[in-house]
């Protein structure tokens, strides 16, 4: 039998190990995704997320905004250069408007990472609409096969194409449940 203390350093040992695996691409814990050197924490798409729902009433996944805020970090400077620059004031005046619309009360503060979100989606609105999309698009395309990206699996893997989507693993399955008949 190994004494107490070898014991005790090998179980360690192991769990650090696995630790190291679950982490993913975090090199800090609390890593969501990282674009080139820029961190996204788990911390930030939360908050985004739960704003975003407050604010627009839209149901989104945290997965999903990590996805955005990985993209929102790519496009905003060639939207921006394009000619379609949001402030981070108009982005805000724009987020309590639209809180107000819903019948919601506007945030006292809204979170950085919800500002990116929001001109994200801004952004994307006016780009699709403009005659020079499919050129600054094609930037966005090259600007994310270029990048250095890293996700947290618990936020989704990269498919070919970039986009990140929820993880699957094919040990876990998901039984379907039985639509059940109309009652009538």
């Amino acid at each position: 039998m190994a004494p107490p203390r070898r014991t005790l350093v090998r179980s360690t040992a192991a769990l650090l190990a696995a630790g190291a695996a679950v982490a993913g691409c975090s090199a800090q814990p609390g890593t969501a995704a990282t674009v080139n050197d820029t961190r996204i924490t788990e911390n930030e798409v939360a908050s985004a997320t739960a704003q975003w729902i407050e604010i627009s009433g839209q149901q989104v996944t945290p997965g999903q905004v990590a996805h955005i805020l990985v993209q929102a970090e790519l496009f905003e400077p060639i939207a921006t250069e394009g000619g379609f620059g949001y402030s981070d004031q108009q982005v805000e005046q724009l987020l309590k408007d639209a809180a107000a619309a819903q019948g919601q009360p506007a945030p006292e503060e809204i979170s950085e990472p919800a500002v990116d979100l929001a001109r994200f989606v801004l952004q994307q609105g006016d780009v699709t609409e403009a005659q020079n999309a499919g050129e600054l698009l094609s930037q966005l395309d090259e600007a994310t096969a270029e990048a250095d990206i890293e996700v947290n699996p618990r936020y989704g893997t990269r498919n070919d194409s970039g986009q990140i989507v929820q993880t699957t693993y094919e040990w876990i399955h998901q039984e379907q449940q039985p639509t059940p008949a109309p009652a009538g």
